[in-house]
């Protein structure tokens, strides 16, 4: 997976050009449990098993999972992330169902992604 390449991670690297951001494939992460509740995507997110937690857990509680209820937008990316979708398609089909401006469906959907990856819940491939 290139997640590094939408958060412009690796600074050893040139910034990708717009058309590889816009070439990439994104894919939900194998190992993040979801399903579909009332029309939205719910991710349950385990707790992370680090010392942190640990201690916490002494004074309060720590549920083993949280869960991640996408809003009807969140939803309509989720459901595209298959590895098959490139990020310009995933956009332009935001842009048509929301009747969005096809650059402003991109840059939201951009920053959406870099969110996703940075908490893991997505990777992308290159085509």
């Amino acid at each position: 997976m290139k997640a590094n390449l939408l958060a412009g991670k690796n600074s050893k690297t040139a910034r990708p050009t717009r058309r590889e951001v816009l070439a990439l494939k994104p894919l939900r992460n194998p190992d993040l449990q979801w399903s579909e509740e009332d029309g939205h995507i719910v991710l349950t997110i385990p707790r992370r098993n680090n010392w942190k937690t640990r201690i916490l857990n002494i004074f309060v509680a720590v549920p083993e999972s949280r869960r991640v209820v996408l809003d009807d937008v969140g939803t309509h990316v989720w459901q595209q992330l298959d590895g098959q979708n490139s990020v310009e398609q995933i956009g332009k089909s935001l842009a048509k169902h929301y009747k969005l401006e096809p650059r402003e469906a991109e840059i939201s959907l951009q920053q959406y992604f870099r969110e996703l990856s940075r908490r893991g819940y997505v990777g992308f491939m290159q085509s």
